[in-house]
């Protein structure tokens, strides 16, 4: 089920991405712009409350004219203005080159993006974010190509003249001169801001980002919560069933006694959980004995969950589950010997019914004996018997007679056996 819920889950994501538009109409774009402009103005006029609810909005168009409107003239490209953060405005310059003039060249050429200053990058803005910088750092090394290509085709005779001009004279005068000339076939060198702004369209264009990747952009800081969620899910999948098992190894009583009291009547059943009455050699705990009008039933509630095979003539049954098997003591052997004890305590020699409840999905593999039920035929079980057979006195007696006798408590036991397996363990060590 959790495999299909997770495939249904993928086909909707697949299904919202191929629809998924990446960019917005023109005039749509042109709406964002003027509101993010004019939201931009009224910020500086105002404080508290209005400036917080302005802030929102700004924020909020400023990420859909990056998102849907970054190929249109109304794209919400940061500037060095009185707006800009502090933190684009002192943005660390990306240094790829050890000649000094050639890195400041680049940085005047290329400037990141917005989404690519903030501190902590998303996955698919890392990726988008590093193919631009491989893209514009190649259009940056061609026209610096080119543009040393024009310098080496002047006349070399000037830049010859130029050059011993520089070394020879020591005059102030031509030094400023020459170092003139020398700033000013720099300047050549460098590409023109025109170029670039050319070159950014181009790059635009080739680099248009698809529906996938701005879906992903939006639905990424959900993307891990999802898949934790879903691993929760098949872990506890997978163990539900060791947890019912261990649940009904300890405490099967505990399901019974819920849906017994559940289903019976107040007025003419009473019941009495894990109570441990006298017996003949010692006392027994009986996990179940109900009062009433029409008999006093005494149920041992088996924990085995699996394959059970019952033989009544064996003094132990047989559990498997998968390829594990257990014997344990025949509960058909138990059952006579604590009825005995029920009737001479309370001095009866009639109407006490014994029932062996096992789990609703144990599957039994021979006939079941005589007395043996599931957890689903228990309450029929009882309300087959409609006769009374105690009067009401007898009833008052019962319950005087059982109320010296505390039920005992399971999960002290429970401690206990552990308690006890730890040490043999030290003690076999």
């Amino acid at each position: 089920m959790l495999i299909r819920a997770f495939l249904l889950w993928s086909f909707i994501c697949s299904s919202f991405a191929i629809g998924f538009q990446s960019s917005l109409s023109e005039s749509q774009c042109a709406r964002f712009y003027n509101e993010y402009q004019l939201i931009s103005k009224k910020m500086n006029d105002s404080s508290g409350e209005a400036l917080k609810s302005l802030g929102n909005r700004y924020g909020r168009l400023q990420d859909r004219l990056e998102a849907f409107c970054q190929h249109t003239e109304y794209t919400a490209t940061p500037q060095q203005s009185e707006d800009t953060p502090e933190s684009q405005k002192n943005s660390k310059a990306i240094v790829l080159y050890s000649d000094e003039s050639k890195q400041a060249d680049w940085e005047s050429f290329y400037t990141p993006p917005s989404y690519c200053l903030t501190e902590s990058l998303s996955s698919v803005n890392k990726l988008r974010c590093k193919n631009e910088l491989e893209r514009f750092k190649e259009i940056f090394d061609q026209q610096w190509d080119q543009n040393n290509q024009k310098v080496a085709e002047l006349d070399n005779t000037n830049l010859e003249e130029a050059n011993s001009q520089i070394q020879d004279e020591t005059n102030n005068e031509q030094s400023e001169e020459a170092n003139f000339v020398s700033n000013e076939s720099i300047n050549q060198k460098r590409p023109s801001t025109l170029s670039t702004t050319n070159e950014n369209t181009d790059l635009a264009v080739k680099t248009k980002t698809t529906g996938l990747d701005t879906l992903f952009v939006y639905i990424e800081d959900y993307l891990l919560a999802l898949i934790i969620l879903l691993i929760i899910l098949v872990v506890i999948k997978l163990a539900l069933p060791s947890l019912k098992r261990l649940f009904t190894k300890h405490f099967s009583y505990v399901a019974v006694n819920k849906y017994l009291m559940k289903h019976l009547s107040v007025n003419e059943y009473s019941l009495y959980s894990r109570i441990s009455l006298p017996i003949s050699g010692g006392m027994a705990d009986i996990d179940e004995l109900i009062l009433s009008p029409f008999g006093i039933f005494i149920i041992i509630c088996q924990p085995q969950t699996g394959r059970v095979y019952a033989d009544t003539t064996s003094e132990v049954w047989t559990e498997q589950v998968g390829k594990k098997r257990n014997n344990f003591p025949s509960p058909s052997r138990q059952l006579p010997i604590k009825i005995a004890g029920v009737k001479q305590l309370l001095g009866i020699d009639d109407n006490v019914q014994g029932i062996i409840v096992f789990d609703q999905e144990v599957d039994f593999r021979t006939n079941m004996p005589k007395d043996v039920l599931q957890t689903g035929q228990l309450l029929a079980k009882i309300q087959h018997f409609e006769e009374k057979v105690f009067t009401s006195e007898q009833i008052s007696h019962f319950v005087l007679l059982l109320s010296e006798y505390k039920p005992s408590n399971p999960f002290k036991e429970l401690m206990g056996n552990i308690g006890s397996k730890k040490k043999d363990s030290e003690w076999g060590g």
